[in-house]
């Protein structure tokens, strides 16, 4: 059995393959998936270590389309991960395999899932869901497989997407590195708000107290500040794409310790930030009208916790490269370059 937490696996889950905008690959596959099985439903899941993203969908209903997310523990398509292996359930209702959130939810009661691959590791699965018990025969099956190799071929060419920026003096990148890891700290601040409008409107504000975020002061937040917050995380993204540019290029030119830890680090950090995409995109949809609250916080109760568990850790990543960047600026500094850290960087 697969570990999901396999840091392996993980790793290959960065750049270009965690972006929510559509990829016509991909959608192309999906929609021939629910074509060819007849089913309503058809997905490329990917399973972060939070929450399942929805890389390419076809049918699904709106708040899951919008949030392009659920908990990873909900899914189905975990278990695929699990035995790298097809999966196939005729009622979800009956089968003591799958979690019964989806079908609580959203009444999914048959799935067929096989697994698709980058690099050699098992990332997702590409599925077919109905509302109705039913079985898949095993021609579905194969042809589902068959499909899963040009979905597996283009995770593959986007993970292989992600070269690293052009050679630069390692001391220059290490500040960029610095510059970028305050202005990602700040913007995980700015995102309190959403997290903290969504703890009162789906669960209260018991639910990660312990993180530091107050639920209770969500009844002051404005829909100004939370477009502001929208915003402010659809900036983070191409920041958190250079970053690991950044660090990668900058784990490749030095042997120091602290150098090759950057490049980790800023993988976990941009893999944290698309876990919390969901709860931020459920928030867009109520702010613009495209969704409205009570099918908002359906997709809510699906993504809450992994979204306030990914924000603490992108948060404590932050520091961590933050004071990895330092580290490394003090080892890789030639003698009398004056490279120490600057004042209060601590």
């Amino acid at each position: 059995m697969a570990d999901l937490n396999d840091p392996a696996r993980l790793a290959e889950l960065r750049g270009a393959v965690l972006r929510a905008e559509a990829d016509a690959i991909l959608d192309a596959c999906v929609a021939r998936a629910a074509k060819l099985a007849r089913s309503p439903i058809a997905l490329v899941s990917l399973l972060v270590r939070h929450v399942q993203l929805l890389r390419a969908q076809y049918g699904l209903p709106l708040e899951l389309a919008v949030s392009c997310a659920t908990s990873r523990s909900n899914s189905f398509c975990q278990l695929v991960v699990l035995d790298e292996a097809p999966l196939i359930v005729d009622d979800a209702l009956r089968d003591e395999r799958v979690p019964k959130d989806l079908v609580e939810s959203y009444g999914i009661r048959a799935y067929a899932g096989v697994p698709v691959r980058a690099q050699g590791h098992v990332l997702g699965a590409l599925c077919v869901l109905d509302v109705v018990p039913r079985r898949f025969d095993q021609r579905i099956v194969g042809a589902l497989e068959q499909l899963a190799i040009d979905v597996s071929g283009r995770l593959s060419a986007l993970t292989l997407g992600d070269a690293p920026l052009a050679s630069a003096d390692v001391q220059e990148r290490l500040v960029r590195v610095e510059q970028a890891t305050r202005a990602l700290e700040r913007a995980l601040l700015a995102l309190s708000p959403v997290i903290a409008a969504a703890q009162a409107a789906t669960a209260g504000p018991r639910v990660g107290a312990s993180r530091g975020i107050d639920a209770s002061r969500a009844t002051h937040v404005t829909p100004a500040s939370l477009r502001a917050a929208v915003s402010c995380w659809r900036d983070m993204g191409p920041v958190a794409d250079e970053l690991c540019e950044e660090a990668a290029a900058i784990a490749g030119a030095s042997p120091c310790e602290a150098a090759s830890g950057l490049a980790t680090e800023a993988r976990a950090l941009a893999r944290n930030l698309a876990e919390i995409g969901p709860l931020v995109r459920l928030a867009e949809g109520v702010l613009d009208g495209t969704l409205g609250e009570a099918a908002a916080a359906k997709g809510r109760a699906l993504v809450l916790r992994g979204a306030l568990d990914a924000h603490e850790a992108a948060s404590a990543a932050v520091q961590k490269l933050r004071a990895g960047a330092l580290r490394a600026r003090a080892a890789t500094a030639g003698p009398g370059s004056g490279a120490a850290a600057p004042p209060g960087a601590a």
